[in-house]
């Protein structure tokens, strides 16, 4: 069986340094807050393809264990966060690079300006293709930089070149993809990259329909107004979702009890079905995922954002 361990282990067994570097801009726009990305090939010299497959190797190399990825984790150091690339905008962006239709080479420097993000695609024989990503910075502009990684686009090329008027290409990635997932190094930079704001709205939309069909709630239809578009709130949502301790008939119920008991403020009508204020929205998210832990040690209580499980089984 094929799990997400297995996936990044295969990934780190394998010779990137010797990979055959293709080299992706991407641009993109919203229409009606989704993502349309536009993608055209550049070509670099090889002194610049040798500097970005050691970076690419390098992170994968850095990434010692790997979490299952949701809306509300935080990055771990050398973790990663793992998602299905199906699950992304990245999906549709690895279709157009890996089709059959011809994608565009950028022919002069003016192309460059203003892209998203660039996509460097990694082939080695026998192996999956190995797809690395990283957010351009301030749309990209022309400035001179001493990092790693510099370029300027000379003679329709991308050459690596230091001290001079340059494209930074930094020494980093933010997301690789391999063998069908997709591996996150740096979360935020990840989810402004893919627009996961949108994916979230629409993880919002879907459970607070799910509340209203379970009727867990006196008001669900307006707890979408209370999340709205704060980020903090639709990750905490997300992961209500994702958790899925609101299907449990058996959590409800220990939770209505807790709540008198420990006077937590969560409110309830005649009928036992809870009602959602402004006042007590946060409480309720944070209580719905079960977010609020007693420690065996010292027997205090406290509201957590992240938390792991100490077996994750099929990771």
């Amino acid at each position: 069986m094929k799990t997400l361990k297995s996936v990044l282990q295969k990934a780190k067994r394998l010779r990137w340094e010797k990979a055959t570097v293709s080299f992706y801009i991407v641009h993109r726009r919203l229409v009606n807050r989704a993502g349309q990305y536009l993608v055209a090939g550049v070509n670099i010299d090889q002194t610049l393809a040798k500097k970005i497959r050691t970076t690419v190797a390098g992170t994968i190399q850095r990434s010692n264990t790997v979490r299952i990825y949701d809306f509300n984790t935080s990055d771990l150091d050398d973790d990663v966060l793992a998602i299905e690339i199906g699950a992304t905008d990245f999906q549709p962006v690895i279709d157009l690079i890996g089709g059959d239709e011809d994608i565009p080479d950028v022919t002069n420097y003016e192309e460059l300006i203003g892209s998203w993000m660039y996509i460097a695609r990694l082939d080695l024989d026998g192996s999956p293709p190995l797809y690395a990503a990283r957010k351009v910075a301030g749309g990209w502009t022309a400035k001179k930089v001493t990092q790693l990684v510099n370029a300027i686009f000379e003679n329709n090329m991308l050459v690596d070149l230091d001290h001079k008027d340059v494209f930074r290409i930094d020494a980093h990635i933010d997301f690789f993809a391999f063998d069908d997932v997709l591996f996150v190094a740096d979360k935020k930079n990840f989810e402004t990259a893919l627009n996961f704001r949108e994916g979230m709205l629409r993880a919002r939309d879907e459970i607070v329909k799910e509340f209203e069909q379970l009727g867990i709630f006196t008001n669900a239809g307006k707890i979408a107004d209370m999340i709205g578009d704060n980020v903090t709130r639709l990750r905490r949502l997300a992961q209500v979702k994702n958790s899925g301790y609101y299907r449990e008939t058996k959590y409800l119920e220990a939770l209505k009890r807790l709540n008198a008991s420990e006077k937590w403020g969560l409110q309830y009508d005649r009928g036992g079905t809870l009602t959602a204020t402004d006042a007590t929205i946060e409480d309720i998210l944070r209580l719905l995922n079960n977010d609020r832990l007693n420690s065996k040690i010292n027997d205090e209580v406290f509201d957590v954002d992240v938390k792991h499980k100490l077996a994750s089984p099929g990771v």
